[in-house]
């Protein structure tokens, strides 16, 4: 096999050649410091944010205010063992007295509700005395019906 030294350069050619280099060695070290000061901001900015992302969630838990009310649940020497509830017999419901005394607890419900809602809105002093009459005679009116059903019962 022959080399041809046409068509490749001879490097001792390239070798005799002087190249200035495009910039000193002072130009590489500042280019090296400068490339050590953003990995390491990187790095402190990452840490930063992982910081964040840990204090952040332990602040939350910590200043949550507690809650409005508890729910408590009875004990268990209160709780009807189930056994015994499917042993008692079934209860007779009438579905009409049901619908009757259901719906107006539906509307006293939905009421009250608007009440909550009238009373952390500033609406007018007489919106809400009108939805309070409303619900005060619905109130009335689910306690006659009540009472009939009890008298009917007799």
């Amino acid at each position: 096999m022959t080399h041809s030294t046409t068509s490749h350069p001879d490097i001792r050619v390239l070798a005799a050649v002087d190249v200035a280099p495009p910039f000193g060695f002072e130009r590489f070290e500042q280019r090296r410091a400068v490339a050590r000061h953003r990995r390491r901001i990187a790095g402190w900015s990452a840490a930063a944010a992982l910081g964040v992302l840990t204090i952040v969630p332990a602040v939350a838990l910590l200043t949550q205010p507690q809650p409005a009310a508890r729910v408590i649940a009875p004990s268990a020497s209160q709780v009807t063992p189930l056994a015994d509830v499917f042993r008692q017999p079934p209860a007779l419901v009438d579905m009409e007295r049901f619908a009757v005394t259901s719906e107006l607890e539906d509307y006293i419900a939905l009421l009250d509700a608007q009440i909550s809602a009238a009373r952390l809105m500033p609406v007018p002093g007489e919106d809400l005395r009108r939805l309070e009459t409303a619900r005060a005679a619905l109130d009335d009116s689910l306690q006659r019906v009540a009472r009939a059903h009890e008298l009917l019962d007799l």
